[in-house]
């Protein structure tokens, strides 16, 4: 069975975005739920007019980043066992996390993932293509962040292809309950990071949009 990989236009394989101001808007995930809860769409109202009016500074990790607004943050091991960084909460329905950031530090081995500012492109084809194929990612690109350093930009998949009975071949389908937007780079100071987008039930161009906006702003102190 082929994947079904709905690929947003501003994220084809290998697209190198050119922008003096950083990451252009994945526009073409035209997803946005009709129904969102009032309480959702109030919270939210900053990041759907793609204002990142707060910044955040994180005490404990040294970085700061432009948030749509104010977040209540919560260590990402709560939800990620062993992981270094936190979440940025900016919607939820008691424990149920509907749109938040989750910043993780130190989130790849630097030994395992090329300097992505110097990389040839023939090796970014070839790196990206192995990522795409054993991380469970719907589409992938290596992008420039800002003006001066690029980061690997992906979609997790909503349908994948596992082994279920250990043969070594794909039997079954599984459907995600969530996409996510995952960006993977270095720090102005040599940091590792990872900041993922968390918008439930499906991804929306505006919180897209934000996200964008908000991994552009993003500096280690």
């Amino acid at each position: 069975m082929n994947k079904k990989a709905k690929i947003i236009t501003a994220l084809g394989l290998m697209g190198i975005v050119i922008m003096g101001t950083g990451m252009n808007q994945a526009d073409a995930k035209k997803k946005a739920p009709k129904t969102e809860t009032a309480q959702v769409q109030t919270v939210q109202a900053p990041a759907e007019q793609g204002v990142n009016s707060y910044v955040y500074t994180s005490t404990k990790y040294g970085y700061t980043i432009n948030c749509p607004q104010k977040p209540n943050v919560i260590p990402a091991d709560a939800l990620y066992e062993g992981k270094e960084g936190e979440i940025l909460i900016f919607a939820n329905e008691g424990y149920n996390i509907k749109h938040a950031w989750v910043v993780i530090k130190n989130a790849f081995d630097d030994s395992k993932v090329p300097d992505l500012n110097t990389i040839d492109e023939e090796s970014a084809k070839n790196y990206l293509n192995g990522l795409m194929g054993s991380s469970g990612y719907e589409a992938i690109q290596l992008i420039n962040r800002n003006a001066t350093d690029r980061a690997i930009y992906a979609i997790t998949a909503k349908e994948m292809e596992v082994d279920t009975d250990g043969d070594g071949q794909p039997d079954t389908v599984v459907t995600a309950d969530r996409q996510m937007a995952v960006t993977f780079f270095r720090g102005n100071k040599g940091g590792r990071y990872s900041v993922q987008l968390i918008d439930y039930p499906e991804l929306r161009d505006a919180a897209i949009d934000s996200f964008q906006k908000g991994v552009v702003s993003f500096a280690e102190k």
